[in-house]
């Protein structure tokens, strides 16, 4: 795999993708496309955008050269979503909330919804699936926690502090439009103190 990523590189392209960083040559390779003026587009498996870049570090990439080389970070999780043919008002627990890191009082005004079961979803109450995202831009104050080897919580708190929006808010939004579950977001989204 690496070497035909060598190969690859050898014909200029303007824009490479890495089916999947799994190892550090690979992550290498894609780091010095990135250095040196390609567009690189990668995965990697992560519980968040965040978790990216220790994910890099722990692959042995220099800290510098990921806060160089690296622009933007999209995460991602799918969803059921909600059946639109059995959809209906669901309530949600104190404990949900707590679990969720929601504020009961900020929810109160939201009615959450759920699919009761029907011949369209086949009892399920959802029908396909849907994507939440995560978008952590590489600013200036993250280069320098990379820089810093800070832990993922604290660049998660440091992209927090620019206005970075995490999956499970994003999942938590979704709850709001009547898209999805709280059960769906508390499953598919990372616990931590920052949701």
């Amino acid at each position: 795999f690496a070497a035909g990523l060598r190969a690859f590189l050898r014909q200029d392209p303007d824009v490479m993708m890495v089916g999947e960083i799994r190892d550090r040559e690979t992550a290498q390779i894609a780091i010095q496309a990135s250095l040196t003026g390609h567009r690189v587009l990668s995965t990697l498996h992560t519980m968040n955008a965040p978790g990216a870049i220790a994910r890099l570090i722990d692959m042995s990439i220099e800290p510098f050269l990921v806060s160089s080389a690296v622009s933007l970070i999209v995460g991602q999780r799918l969803v059921r979503k909600i059946c639109d043919h059995c959809r209906e008002l669901d309530t949600v627990s104190q404990f949900q909330l707590q679990e969720l890191g929601i504020d009961a009082n900020m929810f109160g005004a939201v009615q959450a919804m759920k699919g009761r079961g029907c011949a369209s979803c086949h009892l399920t109450g959802f029908k396909g699936r849907m994507a939440l995202f995560e978008t952590l831009p590489i600013f200036e104050g993250l280069h320098e926690k990379i820089l810093a080897r800070a832990s993922t919580n604290d660049l998660i708190a440091c992209a927090i502090s620019e206005g970075f929006r995490t999956l499970r808010q994003a999942g938590m939004a979704a709850v709001q439009g009547g898209l999805t579950t709280v059960g769906e977001v508390f499953a598919e989204t990372r616990s931590d103190a920052f949701a």
